[in-house]
């Protein structure tokens, strides 16, 4: 079951039946602009989305916040959703999902394009392991986003999800995603 809704220009709300648990894609217009759209997850019964989340657990790195914080910003109003800005092939093969780093600090994606993204969670990366699968933490933040792009993938390819070239996304009424 889904309920479409666009509350406004800038923010496109749809429940998503995930299990037991439904979320929202969210507009970030603080870092949306006119050169890409950045939305985040929230998930049903959460006054917070993914983002926010990221931000407020790992608020004890600062400056890696804040230097993430301004990739996002530029992204939405000066250079676009630029791949340099992202570590490719965090999830399965095609399926979108990157993770915005600086240092070792992970913040995981769906990248479409170079107009759109839409940031999942994440966290700190400790220096004595190699990949993200040998952090019980960060292994469960890409996993939540791998499920989360599977199923934006699969309304994309059966066009009840769309992203316009200016990173817009629209829905058709008839969209059904479940996980």
């Amino acid at each position: 079951m889904v309920i479409s809704e666009l509350s406004s220009k800038f923010a496109l709300r749809f429940w998503i039946l995930e299990g037991k648990m439904k979320f929202t894609i969210e507009n970030i217009e603080e870092f949306s602009g006119g050169m890409a759209q950045i939305y985040s997850v929230m998930f049903e019964g959460d006054d917070m989305t993914l983002m926010d989340h990221f931000f407020e657990d790992n608020a004890q790195y600062t400056e890696e916040l804040k230097e993430m914080a301004n990739k996002l910003e530029s992204m939405g109003n000066c250079t676009g959703c630029r791949i340099q800005f992202f570590k490719e092939n965090e999830g399965a093969p095609g399926d979108g999902v990157v993770a915005l780093w600086y240092k070792r600090m992970r913040l995981y994606c769906l990248r479409i394009g170079s107009a759109c993204v839409i940031l999942g969670d994440g966290g700190y990366k400790p220096p004595e392991i190699s990949a993200y699968q040998e952090d019980e933490l960060l292994n469960s933040k890409a996993q939540q986003m791998r499920k989360l792009a599977a199923c934006i993938n699969k309304a994309i390819i059966e066009k009840d999800l769309k992203v316009g070239e200016d990173g817009t996304i629209t829905t058709t009424e008839f969209i059904d995603l479940n996980i």
